[in-house]
């Protein structure tokens, strides 16, 4: 089984939770690829644990290309380093399943991935991705925003995704995408994610929710047990676990109790943007009793270094 993780110093506390889980739940081997523009930055912090399922190897990215839609966003170039990723990867590999790094492992993933990557290879697609729901074009702002990408009738998410790498290569995918994203001249609202969605434009395989299961994190009323149930959560929304907002909700209290679990520390706190950050300071400040927290001068001070290190 091969993984591929793609990211850069800003995710490599979220990705070392993922391995972490990841570790935890299987007994498989898994070769895990890592392409990151500083890894000696993620090595160093990975060699404090044992990871005895999963074999690392580290994969340098380098980019010279003007990407779409980073002026002034809220993330970096290494949202398309899974684009890059990919073309780094030993030519002898038959298939690689790439994974974001603010997924976290409940159950083994391996039996079902393996069935997955076995349907993949018997078909004619090249990747295997799941269609998010509220891109199953069944209202019009969906419909006008296809329209706008020029694409038909679904879009995936990037957050999992598995390569059949025969057929990537042998159609010269890796080239045709990088080709595709120099001449990308839309606005890519979702970075990468629309660059991979109006290439493939809906010729993919399904892979099974479980294996990419989104959940949002500014969610009071989530059901833990039931997010429990899938092999995966997947981290999504604006708000995320890291931010001071997330700690109102419980997929944020879960990730911080993971966090505590793994690093042996109190309160993960990576902000949005500066701006946002104070905002969320000061709603902490009013609305205290709906945060959970246990030292709050602790937690506030936290979140007050890092308002003037941004």
């Amino acid at each position: 089984m091969n993984f591929i993780y793609c990211l850069d110093k800003n995710y490599n506390t979220q990705v070392t939770l993922s391995l972490y889980t990841l570790n935890q739940v299987t007994n498989s081997n898994i070769n895990v690829y890592i392409a990151h523009n500083k890894p000696e930055s993620l090595k160093k912090i990975l060699s404090g644990y044992r990871f005895d399922n999963l074999k690392f190897n580290f994969l340098e990215i380098k980019n010279n290309l003007v990407l779409p839609n980073l002026k002034n966003a809220h993330v970096s170039e290494a949202t398309y380093y899974r684009i890059f990723g990919i073309n780094l990867l030993e030519k002898d590999l038959t298939h690689i399943t790439y994974i974001d790094s603010d997924i976290l492992f409940n159950k083994d993933p391996v039996p079902l991935f393996k069935e997955c990557i076995n349907n993949l290879i018997n078909s004619e697609f090249v990747i295997s991705a799941n269609t998010i729901g509220e891109y199953k074009t069944d209202n019009q702002e969906t419909k006008d925003y296809f329209d706008y990408l020029e694409m038909n009738d679904k879009y995936f998410n990037a957050g999992v995704i598995t390569y059949d790498l025969k057929k990537y290569r042998e159609d010269n995918i890796g080239q045709k995408i990088e080709k595709h994203l120099i001449n990308f001249t839309k606005n890519a609202r979702y970075w990468d994610q629309d660059i991979l969605n109006t290439f493939f434009n809906g010729k993919y395989l399904e892979l099974p929710e479980t294996l990419n299961h989104n959940v949002v994190t500014d969610n009071k009323l989530v059901n833990m047990d039931k997010v429990f149930e899938n092999i995966t959560i997947h981290l999504a929304g604006k708000t995320k676990p890291w931010h001071v907002g997330g700690f109102k909700y419980p997929v944020g209290n879960y990730f911080q109790e993971k966090y505590k679990e793994v690093f042996n520390k109190d309160y993960f706190i990576s902000p949005y943007s500066k701006l946002r950050h104070l905002k969320e300071i000061i709603d902490f400040l009013k609305n205290k009793s709906e945060y959970k927290v246990n030292n709050f001068f602790k937690f506030l001070m936290i979140c007050v270094l890092k308002f003037f290190k941004f």
